[in-house]
């Protein structure tokens, strides 16, 4: 498919998905709901990046270091996931929506562990954030020929870190808001994902 076809039909999904929840998700703060949304669609699409080359090892197929379909799903990843930190940032920043994370002494947590949970989960989304700015920068070809088929891949690698604390993030906060059915939806997906890339991985070997 051409890549200018494929990166529009992205973005309308991308805005379709975020208009539907801002009007239909049932959080009273808008922007609350726009950080939810794009954080499941950041991990819809950083999974599928990232599993388009075990996938195809697995499948006995090549999985060459450049693969547009990977590259643009990392890339939309990494916007929904900067838009998440975006919108999170906006929403976290007063202190009655800290108070009701944190200082809620609800059970089976209590406030000490909420806050240990918040402030991890909250470093690691900066972590990522951080993640997903350096991998968009180097997601041009042209960054690909300045930097060398090897050494664009070791540094694509990092994705994986990103996937990774963000699950742990998502975790985090699924447990903070007592969301017990997303956080097994979340737990199911990152299993599989896991399961997928170390199968394909064997499978290459």
């Amino acid at each position: 498919m051409d890549r200018l076809k494929r990166n529009l039909q992205l973005a309308g999904f991308n805005i379709a998905a975020l208009a539907g929840a801002a009007m239909l998700l049932s959080y009273v703060n808008v922007w609350e709901r726009v950080s939810v949304a794009s954080a499941w669609l950041c991990m819809l699409f950083l999974s599928g990046a990232l599993l388009i080359g075990p996938l195809r090892r697995a499948a006995g197929q090549a999985a060459p270091a450049n693969i547009y379909l990977r590259r643009d799903l990392g890339i939309w990843a990494g916007l929904q996931g900067l838009l998440h930190s975006y919108a999170g940032t906006v929403v976290s920043m007063n202190q009655s929506y800290i108070d009701a994370f944190v200082n809620a002494d609800a059970p089976p947590l209590n406030a000490t562990v909420r806050y240990e949970l918040f402030f991890w989960s909250g470093t690691g989304a900066f972590v990522v954030s951080l993640l997903f700015i350096f991998l968009l920068l180097i997601s041009s070809d042209r960054a690909l020929r300045w930097l060398g088929v090897d050494r664009w891949k070791k540094f694509q690698r990092s994705a994986y870190v990103a996937l990774w604390l963000t699950v742990l993030h998502g975790l985090a906060f699924q447990i903070l808001e007592g969301r017990y059915l997303p956080f097994a939806v979340f737990a199911v997906i990152s299993l599989v994902v896991f399961w997928l890339q170390f199968r394909g991985r064997r499978r290459s070997a």
